[in-house]
């Protein structure tokens, strides 16, 4: 293996910068998110157009649906971040459905259809495509997209602009996710003035084990009708459930309010127990910190170091640092780089390039459990002997491109046997 083909620890950086940028200290993973939070507080409701939404609002227009995890307080300003808005801006309006379909290509067209037809309540009964005249159309020459084809696209459409997505992230989790529309589709049919509410007992059993996972205790009568109250009341209002993620900031603000009750006796200097949405903040910090090391570790473990992270600033700090520790144990191989600062998945970024474009998935999709084979003891396969270890995979053979290739060589074949070829 020569030397020369090792990735150079500027190469590492540049790959670096593109997964993200380079953190050398625990401190900078604290605050480097620092300035897109202060964007995002203080950016001005933008101005909606004239035209009127799938949701019966102005496109363009932005809706405040919940609030991130404050993160704690900058150490280089000693001041600490409110609470982030979570914005959405109302993207689709009538008609866009239809347009969408005339800029794709037959093939896409195709795509679209076989994933729309999947998924469970955008079609009225009877209307959707089957697999088979789908395929028949593809055949026969430029599809036909009829009115229902591209009101079944505008349904998927109205979901992504509920939970603020775009309609490419949207049609495939539907599609994956039979379950989540069915429930969002219900919803949608539900009728106006009685809303579906999550049940009052399924919300005291997440908090009830919320509080066992983070406080070891059990929980009280008042702190579970509170937590349920507000959801539900959040619910009426908007005539529609919270997302998974809203509930769950909710779930983060109770367990915290009775962090600071438990604790109120043993209050550090530097106590985060008062600052709203600390506890999801230091949740998120510390499970990215974990991902991006690529260090395993069990949800409930992450729920202890958040609690006792918002204790004190400087316990933050600590469980930070001792997850770039236990990479330096666990990736000796990796030791240069750590040196520099530089986290596990930043590191092997030229690596995770590699997979992704191979296997034409986004980069942030790739995990740090699926390079260990990419390490030889205290060294690094060279990027050329990942890829070539690549193409001997099982996964390979799924990927488009040796789909294609499968197909090229198969015409070779004929040319040169078949007379006359293809």
């Amino acid at each position: 293996m020569a030397e020369t083909n090792k990735p150079t620890a500027e190469q590492v950086a540049q790959g670096a910068a593109r997964a993200g940028g380079k953190t050398s200290t625990s401190d900078q993973l604290v605050d480097k998110v620092s300035p897109e939070a202060k964007s995002a507080a203080d950016k001005k409701k933008k101005q909606a157009t004239g035209k009127v939404g799938l949701l019966g609002v102005p496109v363009g227009t932005e809706v405040v649906t919940g609030q991130e995890g404050s993160l704690p307080p900058s150490t280089s300003t000693g001041r600490p971040l409110e609470g982030v808005p979570v914005v959405k801006t109302v993207k689709y309006a009538s008609g866009d459905g239809m347009r969408f379909f005339l800029n794709k290509t037959n093939q896409e067209k195709a795509e679209i259809l076989s994933a729309l037809r999947t998924i469970p309540g955008v079609y009225p009964k009877g209307q959707a495509p089957t697999e088979q005249s789908i395929l028949n159309a593809l055949k026969s020459g430029p599809i036909a997209i009829r009115d229902v084809d591209a009101k079944a696209l505008e349904e998927v459409m109205k979901y992504a602009d509920t939970i603020g997505e775009r309609i490419e992230t949207a049609l495939p989790k539907l599609v994956n996710s039979p379950r989540l529309a069915q429930e969002f589709f219900a919803i949608k049919t539900t009728v106006p003035g009685k809303p579906k509410l999550t049940p009052e007992s399924a919300l005291n059993l997440e908090i009830t084990q919320a509080f066992s996972d983070y406080l070891d205790m059990p929980i009280d009568k008042k702190s579970a009708k509170d937590f349920a109250n507000t959801v539900n009341n959040l619910e009426k209002k908007r005539g529609t459930y919270l997302s998974a993620a809203e509930r769950q900031q909710l779930l983060f603000d109770t367990v915290q309010k009775k962090a600071s009750e438990v604790f109120k006796n043993d209050k550090q200097p530097d106590s985060l127990l008062l600052q709203r949405g600390a506890l999801g903040g230091s949740y998120n910090l510390l499970r990215k910190a974990y991902d991006a090391y690529g260090i395993p570790i069990d949800d409930k473990a992450v729920y202890k170091q958040a609690i006792g992270s918002i204790r004190s600033r400087q316990a933050l700090e600590n469980a930070l640092q001792k997850v770039s520790v236990q990479a330096q144990v666990s990736y000796p191989a990796l030791a240069q780089y750590f040196q520099q600062g530089l986290t596990t998945k930043e590191a092997l970024a030229t690596y995770i390039g590699i997979k992704a474009k191979l296997f034409e998935v986004p980069e942030n999709s790739v995990n740090i459990d699926e390079m260990y084979p990419v390490f030889k003891g205290k060294e690094l396969m060279t990027p050329q002997e990942w890829e070539d270890f690549l193409y001997t995979t099982p996964e390979f053979k799924k990927t488009r491109t040796y789909m294609t290739q499968r197909t090229n060589d198969a015409k070779t074949l004929i040319r040169n046997f078949i007379p006359g070829g293809i």
